[in-house]
C-alpha cells in the first residue's frame, strides 16, 4: 500500500500531535506500507527539534515545506494567490497549503499513491486532500483528532466574527462531504461532530483511536512497591485544566492521615499551579518532575503507581488526549479527573485500567484517591486496575488492522 500523509505536525518536532502521526507512520511502515509525509517547520514550543532514535528510519520519507516569510507586500500577494488556487479560503496556513499541494502533485505523479491521509493538528491539510481527490480521484481519508475550528466547546471555544465563522464552516463542510472516509479518535468526538454536522450520519465515518508505540520500541517493566503512592501527571497544566479540586482532595486525605502520597507534574509548573500548591500546603506532596524527551518520558511513566489525566470542566468529555494511550501502554493504573460523562469515563468503565472521577466534585475525586491509596497499601493496585484490556484498544496491530480493513 502506497500512502501520502499530509500534516503540519510531524517529526522532528516532538509535541503530542506530531508524535501521534509519527507512531502511525512507523507502524504502517512496519506492516509493509510505503508512506511519504509532507509536513512543515514548527517554530513553536517543542521538546526536540533534531532527528533522534528511534525515529531516524522515518526521516528519508519526509518532505518538509519551506518558504520565505517575505515582506508585507509579498505576503499579501502570496496570500491572495494561495487563497485563489486553494479554493477561496484565506485561512491561516493557506500559503503552506499551496506549496504542500504542489509537492503532493509532483509526488503522486511519480508514485501513484493508493490513499491520501490528511491529519491534525490543523484543519488546513484537508483542503490538500480535497484537491488531490478532485484532480486525480485518489482515495482520501481525513482524520479529525480535535473539533473543527468552529465547533470547539467551552472553555476552548474560538470566538470568530460571523463572516469568518461562516467561511470556516463552509470549509469544514466541503472537506467532510468530499472525503471518502472521515475518521475520529473516539466515539465521543464523532458524536460531537454529528451534533453540528448531521449529514455525517449518511457518510462513511470510522473511529480509529490514537495508536500506541510499536511494541518493538517499548515494552513496560514491572515495578516494586515504594514507600509512597506515587502519582504523575504528564504534560503542562494549562489554565483550562485547573488542578484546584484535585489539590483540595489531596489536602483532605492527607489531613485524615493518608499522607504517604506524592503527585509529580512532568512538565512545566506554571505560576497559577504553584499558587495552588502553596494555598493547599502541598509543597511536600506535589512536586515538579521536570521535562523530558518523549522516549525518556514514557519510560519514566512506568515508575509511578498511578498516572493522572486532568481534563477541563465541560458538559461532556469529547477529547481523547494522546497521553491516555501512553498511560495505558505503560501498564500503570489511570486516575482520570474528567467530566462525569465522556471519553475517559466510557473507556475506563468498559475496559478497566483505572477509575474516572468527576472533575467538578471534590468528594468524588477524594473517593477515587482513597480507593487507589487503599489498593496500593494492600499491594492489589495492579491486579485491580490492570490496563491489559484497555491497551489492546490502542495497540499498533489493532489500529493498523482498521486501516487495512478500510482500504481493502
Amino acid at each position: 500500500m502506497k500512502a501520502l500523509l499530509i500534516t503540519i505536525g510531524y517529526l522532528p518536532y516532538t509535541f503530542s500531535e506530531a508524535l501521534c502521526n509519527a507512531k502511525l507512520v512507523y507502524a504502517l511502515q512496519q506492516k509493509g506500507w510505503d508512506v511519504d509525509v509532507i509536513s512543515r517547520i514548527d517554530d513553536g514550543t517543542t521538546y526536540c527539534r533534531e532527528w533522534q532514535e528511534p525515529w531516524l528510519c522515518l526521516k528519508p520519507n519526509v518532505h518538509e515545506i519551506k518558504y520565505h516569510l517575505g515582506n508585507k507586500v509579498s505576503r499579501t500577494l502570496d496570500l491572495i494567490r494561495s487563497t485563489i488556487q486553494m479554493g477561496g479560503y484565506p485561512l491561516e496556513g493557506i500559503r503552506w497549503a499551496r506549496r504542500a499541494y504542489q509537492k503532493a502533485v509532483a509526488l503522486h505523479k511519480e508514485k501513484h499513491y493508493d490513499v491520501i491521509l490528511t491529519r491534525s493538528p490543523s484543519d488546513i491539510p484537508h483542503i490538500i486532500g480535497y484537491k488531490l481527490k478532485e484532480c486525480f480521484g485518489v482515495r482520501w481519508i481525513a482524520n479529525w483528532n480535535d473539533p473543527s475550528a468552529t465547533i470547539w466547546p467551552e472553555p476552548y471555544t474560538h470566538h470568530f466574527s460571523s463572516l469568518k465563522k461562516k467561511m470556516m464552516h463552509s470549509y469544514t463542510v466541503k472537506c467532510l462531504c468530499n472525503a471518502d472516509i472521515n475518521t475520529f479518535p473516539s466515539q465521543s468526538l464523532l458524536d460531537h461532530f454529528i451534533a453540528h454536522f448531521p449529514f455525517l450520519r449518511q457518510l462513511h465515518t470510522e473511529v480509529i483511536p490514537h495508536i500506541a508505540l510499536s511494541e518493538t520500541l517499548y515494552t513496560p517493566q514491572k515495578r516494586e512497591k515504594k514507600d509512597k503512592l506515587y502519582l504523575c501527571h504528564s504534560g503542562n497544566l494549562s489554565t483550562e485544566r485547573n488542578p484546584e479540586l484535585l489539590f483540595c482532595a489531596m489536602r483532605e486525605i492527607i489531613d485524615e492521615g493518608y499522607n504517604h502520597i506524592q503527585l509529580d507534574i512532568m512538565g512545566r509548573v506554571n505560576e497559577y499551579t504553584q499558587q495552588l500548591i502553596d494555598k493547599y500546603r502541598l509543597a511536600e506532596h506535589v512536586k515538579s518532575a521536570g521535562s523530558y524527551p518523549y522516549m525518556e518520558a514514557i519510560h519514566l511513566l512506568q515508575e509511578y503507581d498511578v498516572l493522572v489525566l486532568l481534563e477541563a470542566r465541560m458538559k461532556h468529555g469529547i477529547f481523547f488526549a494522546s497521553k491516555f494511550t501512553d498511560y495505558a501502554q505503560s501498564g500503570r493504573p489511570i486516575l482520570a479527573v474528567s467530566p462525569k460523562n465522556g471519553f475517559a469515563h466510557d473507556m475506563l468503565s468498559q475496559h478497566g485500567g483505572g477509575i474516572a472521577v468527576d472533575n467538578e466534585d471534590v468528594q468524588d475525586i477524594k473517593r477515587g484517591l482513597l480507593l487507589l491509596y487503599n489498593h496500593w497499601k494492600t499491594g492489589s493496585i495492579d491486579n485491580k486496575f490492570s490496563t491489559h484490556k484497555l491497551f489492546s484498544q490502542f495497540a499498533a496491530h489493532t489500529v493498523i488492522n482498521i486501516y487495512n480493513q478500510l482500504l481493502k
